[in-house]
């Protein structure tokens, strides 16, 4: 039988409730997916507390789940490259469904899945390494040599910042707190800064001998955005890609322009922007990022937990107990 947890009200975990479901039908361009896992985001517990931005709240009762993995089902028409039975992963908006039997996917946003990856595993890798390539190569221009200051290095993003910069042959600077800095260190980073106990511009400016960094990934924001600019390198990027602490401070009068003659710049990246903008290309990314799972470069650390779960699941997020990835079993 057909099933999804749903948010039927806003609240604290236990508002998640498990429903019977239709199994719905793909449009044309659309891949039916029957779902063997969904990964849990912090975009599903922002929805689930009611606190999405103006406009962007999604009507009530919702399936959360914005990527996973699983067997298609059924194919609408005009879909090619699939057949019925293929092993796939995918990457979904808000509403895809995540955290139940079936989700209807566009075809872009499908990619194939090696045999030899496991369910729970692929569902791991569309947001986070998506959201980490994008910005390391889209929008910073990583490159052999380069140097890159990775935030909150210990998280589902953060880890695969830092497998795919190690791969690219970048030197890798991780921020993080005190008792994930020997996790950071695992995943390949060359340095650790420990940002509860140390300085994190002088330690940086110390570590490339006051050259500083060609790019920055930032999910902070909040003051944290003056400090990379003050690590950029001439013509360096910072890029912020969420508002941990609340949005930048300060002012392009103060800050940017401090720093105009190193020709610095500031991106600010959504993943969905590159999702409904560029979707070939997004496809294309999609493929390589996959390819890179399937060769070991990338090595999501995943926790499991049943369906049934799913409350546990968004309390451990929330709490901060977790490093890597929480992954939904549906089977």
């Amino acid at each position: 039988m057909p099933f999804a947890v749903e948010i039927t009200q806003t609240g604290k975990p236990d508002v998640l409730r498990k429903t019977s479901r239709t199994t719905p039908t793909p449009n044309a361009g659309e891949v039916l997916i029957r779902n063997k896992a969904g990964a849990v985001n912090f975009i599903d517990t922002i929805i689930r507390c009611g606190e999405m931005p103006e406009g962007m709240m999604p009507d009530l009762p919702h399936v959360p789940g914005v990527e996973g993995a699983g067997v298609v089902e059924a194919l609408g028409e005009g879909v090619q490259g699939f057949s019925v039975g293929d092993r796939v992963a995918w990457m979904g908006p808000i509403g895809a469904g995540g955290y139940g039997t079936h989700s209807v996917i566009a075809a872009p946003y499908v990619t194939r899945l090696a045999d030899a990856v496991d369910f729970e595993t692929a569902a791991a890798i569309p947001v986070n390494g998506m959201t980490a390539y994008h910005m390391l190569v889209n929008l910073g221009g990583a490159t052999a040599g380069n140097s890159v200051l990775v935030h909150a290095a210990a998280g589902g993003v953060g880890t695969m910042a830092l497998h795919i910069a190690k791969h690219l042959g970048m030197t890798v600077i991780a921020s993080t707190s005190t008792n994930k800095a020997g996790y950071a260190k695992e995943q390949g980073a060359d340095y650790v800064i420990d940002y509860r106990t140390e300085d994190v511009t002088q330690r940086v400016m110390e570590i490339t001998e006051g050259c500083g960094v060609d790019l920055t990934l930032n999910p902070i924001s909040g003051e944290t955005l003056k400090s990379d600019l003050d690590v950029l390198a001439p013509l360096g990027t910072a890029v912020l890609f969420g508002f941990l602490a609340g949005p930048p401070a300060g002012s392009f009068a103060e800050d940017l322009a401090k720093h105009f003659q190193k020709s610095v710049s500031v991106r600010v990246s959504d993943i969905y922007t590159y999702f409904g903008n560029r979707p070939d290309q997004f496809n294309a990314d999609m493929a390589t990022v996959f390819d890179l799972l399937e060769t070991g470069v990338l090595r999501p650390q995943v926790a499991t937990l049943s369906i049934d779960q799913a409350a546990e699941a968004h309390r451990r997020l929330e709490a901060g107990e977790t490093t890597g990835k929480l992954v939904l079993s549906i089977d």
